[in-house]
């Protein structure tokens, strides 16, 4: 083995591991009971590029996949509506609202109010959040992937040393 194989390995081992760190985070996600249409674990993506240096490597996911630990904080900006009285209130917006409620229908839940549910996610933040998010879905897996992949690429740098040392004695 010689530099030149282990270049051409790295790429793959990083698939491999990523891939792997997918299929984790998607159980994870599951068993969460997390899962409304799907989308979320059907947006997750492995990238491997070579480059001159060797490889790199990511998985990447749609906007907002780390709500899936930290739940969704209160907005910055709080939609409002006038009462008679001409005094305001917080009211989510209408395409919100549709969100929660497209939400609920998908996970089976029955709302008696998808208005008060957004707004107080809106005001409040989401009940994970609320409660202080989770580091049982991504934030566990991570640290593991990257041992694996060191162990691995170690495994590859250990070979092609153990083969030159051999090579060395036996000349």
């Amino acid at each position: 083995m010689d530099v030149n194989t282990i270049r051409a390995d790295a790429p793959a081992i990083l698939a491999d591991e990523l891939e792997r760190l997918k299929e984790r985070i998607i159980a994870n996600h599951l068993a969460a009971g997390q899962r409304a249409t799907g989308a979320t674990a059907e947006s997750l993506r492995v990238l491997v590029e070579e480059n001159p240096d060797g490889a790199s490597g990511e998985l990447d996911g749609r906007a907002y996949f780390a709500g899936l630990e930290t739940g969704s904080r209160p907005w910055s900006v709080i939609h409002t509506r006038l009462r008679k009285d001409g005094t305001e209130y917080p009211s989510a917006p209408k395409w919100f609202i549709d969100i929660v409620r497209d939400w609920a229908s998908v996970k089976g839940v029955a709302l008696d109010s998808p208005w008060g549910v957004a707004t107080k996610i809106m005001t409040s933040g989401s009940a994970l959040f609320r409660g202080g998010g989770r580091d049982d879905i991504f934030s566990n897996e991570i640290p593991t992937a990257v041992e694996n992949i060191s162990r691995r690429l170690a495994g590859l740098f250990d070979v092609q040393l153990t083969e030159s040392i051999l090579r060395t004695i036996n000349n």
